[in-house]
């Protein structure tokens, strides 16, 4: 029995490991982490700072980034 239980968790893990690098999943961890540091500040400590891109702009930069730096170094 013990042998069936750790099978079914390591099936387990694999599948949560495997949901997680999902595009989707990376989209809303970018877009919930970006909430959360605007939601830091105040409005008037926002005034005069750029806005933090969205996930769409974010990947078009880092791909951006990628092809100007071929070796993978930033």
């Amino acid at each position: 029995m013990p042998r069936l239980t750790m099978m079914l968790l390591t099936i387990l893990c694999l599948l949560l490991l495997t949901g997680c690098s999902k595009d989707w999943f990376l989209h809303g961890m970018y877009e919930g982490l970006r909430t959360h540091n605007d939601l830091q500040s105040t409005p008037a400590e926002r005034v005069g700072q750029p806005d933090s891109p969205n996930y769409g702009d974010y990947e078009r930069m880092r791909k951006e980034r990628a092809t100007q730096n071929p070796g993978g170094h930033q």
